[in-house]
C-alpha cells in the first residue's frame, strides 16, 4: 500500500514537472516583442520585420552598410562608424531581426539566412541606398555574403571579419548548445541574463585578455531563445557551399579580417580556408573573435580605405 501510494506521488511529481517543462517551452518558443530605438537608432517600419538603425553622416545614395553579428547589436559599431563617415561617407548600422532593438518574430524563418538578407534589403530599399558597401561581422558576414550574391547591382564590395569561412570551422557556443535542446533548453534559457552564467559564453566573443565588455551582455539580454536557437545563417550558408568559396566567387572586392587570437572561430583554420580560395585575410595582431570592439581602430585602418 505505502508502495503504490509512493510509486503515485512520484508519478505525480513527473508529471508536474514535464507539464511544467511543456508549458515554459510553449511560453519561451513564443516569445517576441517590436522593434524599439535601441543605442542611438531609429525605427524602420518594413513590410517584413521592422528594424532597428543608426545612421552617420550624409543621406547619399551610396552607404557603407555595418552588419553586426550573432546576439550582438549596432551598438557593436559604435567605435568604428563614426570614424568611417569622417570622410564623408554615409554609414549605416542595423539590428538584425531579433537583436538590438529590431522586431523579435515568432517566425522561424525570419532568423534564416535568407530571411535576414530580405529584412536588410528592405532596410536598404527604405533608406534609398542604391549602391552599398558591405562590412559584416562575424554572422552578419555570412548575411553580406547572401546579399551580395542576390543583389550584384546594388553591393559593390564587401568585407567580413571572424566570419566563418567554411563547414565545422566554429566552435558553438555553449549557451546554444545547452540552452536550444528540447525541452530543457527552455529552462536554461531562463537563467541566461545571470552574469556567471553568461560570462563564460560571452568571452569567446573575446580575446582571453579582453573582458566582455557591458554592450556584449546588454545584447545577450535583449535577445529572445528564437533569436538564441534560430540564429543559423553561418551553418546554413557553410553547409550549401563554404563562404569563402561563395566570397571568391563574387567578382568584387572583398576584404578578409581576422583577430590573431579568435577562438571561436579558430584562426589558424579559418585563415586557411580563406587563403585556399584566394582571399588571404588581413591579420589583426592581439584580437580575438571581435576586433570591431577589441581594436576598433585597426579595423577602421583597413576597413576606411578600402570603402572609400
Amino acid at each position: 500500500m505505502r508502495f503504490s501510494r509512493s510509486l503515485r506521488v512520484t508519478a505525480l511529481a513527473l508529471t508536474g514537472i514535464l507539464t511544467a517543462l511543456v508549458v515554459n517551452a510553449f511560453l519561451v518558443d513564443r516569445d517576441s516583442h517590436g522593434a524599439t530605438p535601441f543605442a542611438g537608432g531609429r525605427v524602420l517600419t518594413l513590410e517584413g520585420p521592422d528594424l532597428n538603425v543608426r545612421e552617420y553622416g550624409p543621406s547619399t545614395e551610396r552607404a557603407v552598410v555595418l552588419l553586426h553579428g550573432y546576439l550582438s547589436s549596432i551598438e557593436w559599431w559604435e567605435q568604428v562608424a563614426p570614424s568611417l563617415a569622417a570622410p564623408g561617407h554615409r554609414v549605416v548600422a542595423l539590428d538584425l531581426v531579433g537583436h538590438g532593438g529590431s522586431e523579435a518574430t515568432t517566425a522561424d524563418d525570419d532568423y534564416s539566412a535568407s530571411g535576414q538578407a530580405t529584412a536588410v534589403s528592405r532596410a536598404l530599399d527604405a533608406l534609398g541606398i542604391r549602391r552599398a558597401a558591405l562590412v559584416g561581422h562575424s554572422m552578419g558576414g555570412h548575411i553580406a555574403t547572401l546579399l551580395a550574391e542576390r543583389e550584384p547591382e546594388r553591393i559593390e564590395r564587401v568585407a567580413v571579419i571572424d566570419t566563418q569561412g567554411g563547414p565545422g570551422l566554429k566552435d558553438m557556443p555553449v549557451m546554444k548548445t545547452l540552452g536550444c535542446r528540447p525541452l530543457l533548453g527552455a529552462v536554461i534559457d531562463r537563467f541566461r541574463g545571470i552574469d556567471a552564467i553568461a560570462e563564460g559564453s560571452l568571452q569567446a566573443g573575446f580575446g582571453a585578455d579582453f573582458p566582455p565588455p557591458p554592450l556584449a551582455q546588454r545584447s545577450l539580454e535583449r535577445a529572445t531563445h528564437r533569436t538564441v536557437c534560430r540564429s543559423t545563417a553561418a551553418t546554413t550558408m557553410n553547409d550549401e557551399r563554404a563562404v569563402a568559396e561563395r566570397l571568391a566567387a563574387l567578382g568584387k572586392p572583398v576584404l578578409v579580417i581576422w583577430g590573431e587570437h579568435d577562438t571561436l572561430a579558430p584562426s589558424a583554420t579559418n585563415i586557411a580556408k580563406f587563403t585556399e580560395a584566394g582571399l588571404t585575410p588581413r591579420v589583426i595582431p592581439g584580437s580575438g573573435h571581435s576586433p570591431l570592439v577589441e581594436r576598433p581602430e585597426a579595423v577602421v585602418e583597413l576597413v576606411g580605405p578600402f570603402v572609400a
